[in-house]
């Protein structure tokens, strides 16, 4: 029995090693020029028993394969582990031009087969012996003297993913620097262009530690990516993004003369960092208007999305929280959505959502809304689906989601008296009749004549003029709450200090806890919240420069201004920057507060 149970381990245990095998292939470099050589190298987590490299016939094959085995041990959570890797190398050289791809290679291990990955190799046309003594890519080692250095040597470049879009469309701007010197440093400080006319929101990049082959215009550079962030426009018109400037090192290798008086001169060789300011091409970019006729429930968003919803409960009692969860995702502005509206029953109680957003990368993710809703009176009660519109600029046209209906049936919660619904029944006040037994009155009472009237009286005339004007003034609120209601514009200019100071007092409490994140977001989101509310203009379409003009046309002075958007710039740098600590928050929470106090007395 042991014997058969120690049979059954080895072979499972094999059964297993052979399904975790590692097998692929790898080209280095993967771009050259004709002439160059490379190596192909495929690599096994297990040593290979046959490796069945396919037919390649583009290329020289000048050797192979060269094996190679290493292994390395580490510890995790207190165990031990060992890795081996085994590397089977080819050497070839390129003969011609062109984009070619070497089919996968095969290889048995314990009588099971596996294949590697295809590799793409490409390449371009070689250079004479002249220009290649003046050409030279950075994994070679040599570098460029500065004052001879040529443009198309070292360059940097904004490179966008569509030059033509719509208002509020997200576009990718990537930073990458091209180089065929030897490349030393890059300005850590280094910010990127001013992206004027646009909300921009940064895209996490690693640190450029090494540089990347890569083939532009017939030649091989040395490319790395600096920077990342996705722009959205805000305004239509063709936008330029001026020529921005980056910082680098190069170094290189200078012979210093030594004189002797004893031995003949020499030289010695020295090590020379040499400072670089290379500047970018403008860029431009046509931004179209969105199509007229937008559906009402339209609030700027652009993209593709998809919307859903669920509810914790239909069944419930009164004064027991409801929590309506809608669900948005896909592909847009998704930053740029500050709510959707959700529609309740007049006897039931909505509060403002709570938010969260989820990006799956720079361009996608999704934002949930979560409602909390409270039902005061029993009864059954519809829920309205919340409508989002938004504009897909892959069809060219307005689309509208609308989430469920749900029906909620309300029963009476302990300890509350008011009285249920009644679908169909309207609420009727309680009349006395009559009375079929009246008692004998026993205090002195007052006789009057039968054939007096009240009408007659002045007390009659007086009450008649006194409920006229109370008619009238109802009359007048219900039409003054009308028009508000109907002046959308109007009810934001009222609220936005209530908005403002309400997200100010919830970045303090971000300030608190010390989450710097949440806390410069949230203060943005404060100050831009109380100016498009303010100024009349959804927070998609405001910019820093229309919202400068808007306020200046209001009769706000510049130092104020200068004030405010001191702090938006500060909240944007501080964002990114690591270790800003308390006291820079607390200044400028404080001059976020003074600003929008002031702003409130200027624009009453």
């Amino acid at each position: 029995m042991r014997t058969f149970t120690g049979i059954f381990l080895l072979l499972y245990s094999c059964f297993l090693s052979a399904q975790d095998v590692q097998f692929t292939a790898s080209a280095s470099p993967n771009i050259l020029r004709i002439g160059e050589q490379f190596n192909l190298t495929y690599t096994s987590d297990q040593e290979l028993g046959e490796i069945n490299v396919p037919e390649i016939r583009d290329f020289d094959i000048l050797g192979g394969p060269s094996q190679g085995h290493s292994q390395s041990v580490y510890a995790e959570n207190g165990k031990l582990t060992t890795t081996s890797t085994w590397q089977y190398t080819y050497f070839f050289r390129a003969v011609k031009e062109g984009k070619f791809t070497i089919p996968p290679a095969t290889a048995k291990i314990k009588n099971k087969t596996f294949h590697s990955n295809a590799v793409t190799v490409e390449v371009i046309k070689g250079k004479d012996p002249a220009a290649s003594q003046n050409q030279n890519i950075p994994s070679q080692g040599t570098s460029k003297e500065a004052d001879n250095l040529r443009d198309e040597d070292l360059f940097v470049s904004l490179l966008l993913d569509r030059k033509e879009v719509f208002i509020g469309e997200q576009i990718m701007a990537t930073i990458k620097i091209y180089t065929r010197v030897n490349l030393f440093g890059i300005d850590q400080s280094f910010k990127g262009p001013d992206f004027i006319g646009f909300f921009t929101e940064p895209v996490d990049v690693p640190p450029l530690r090494n540089l990347q082959r890569e083939a532009v215009n017939g030649d091989i550079y040395g490319t790395g990516v600096i920077r990342k962030v996705v722009i959205i426009p805000q305004k239509t018109g063709e936008l330029t993004i001026q020529p921005f400037e980056l910082d680098v090192t190069l170094r290189r290798e200078v012979r210093r003369k030594i004189a002797d008086s004893f031995f003949d001169d020499f030289t010695i060789p020295e090590v020379q960092e040499i400072p670089v300011t290379l500047k970018s091409k403008a860029v431009k970019i046509s931004v179209k208007p969105l199509p007229p006729n937008a559906p009402p429930s339209f609030k700027g968003a652009v993209g593709d999305f998809r919307l859903s919803s669920t509810i914790n409960k239909s069944n419930t009692a009164t004064n027991e929280p409801l929590t309506l969860k809608i669900t948005l995702s896909g592909k847009g502005n998704l930053k740029l959505i500050s709510d959707i509206e959700v529609k309740v029953p007049y006897d039931m109680e909505k509060y403002d959502p709570v938010i969260n957003t989820h990006l799956d990368n720079p361009l996608s993710g999704s934002k949930t809304f979560e409602y909390l809703i409270v039902p005061r009176i029993a009864g059954n009660y519809t829920l309205p689906p919340a409508e989002f519109s938004y504009f897909n600029p892959e069809s060219r046209q307005y689309k509208t989601l609308k989430t469920q209906t749900y029906q909620i049936d309300v029963v009476k919660g302990q300890g509350d008296t008011l009285m249920a619904v009644i679908p169909g029944i309207a609420k009727e006040d309680v009349k006395m009749l009559n009375q079929d037994i009246r008692f004998i009155k026993t205090k002195t009472f007052h006789l009057r004549r039968i054939d007096t009237f009240i009408m007659q009286s002045p007390i009659y005339a007086m009450l008649y003029v006194v409920a006229l004007i109370i008619f009238i003034l109802i009359l007048w609120i219900r039409n003054r709450l009308k028009l508000q209601k109907a002046d959308i514009a109007g009810l934001r200019l009222r609220k936005a200090d209530k908005y403002a100071r309400k997200r100010l007092k919830k970045s303090a409490g971000l300030m608190k806890q010390g989450n710097d994140a949440a806390f410069y977001e949230e203060l943005l989101g404060a100050i831009w919240g109380y100016l498009g509310d303010k100024l009349g203009i959804p927070v998609a379409q405001l910019s820093k420069e229309f919202a400068k003009s808007t306020l200046h046309e209001r009769g706000v002075n510049e130092e104020l201004t200068d004030q405010l958007f001191s702090v938006t710039d500060a909240c944007e740098m501080a964002r990114y920057a690591k270790g800003t600590g308390d006291l820079v928050m607390d200044e400028l929470y404080l001059e976020a507060l003074d600003a929008i106090s002031r702003l409130q007395q200027k624009l009453k």
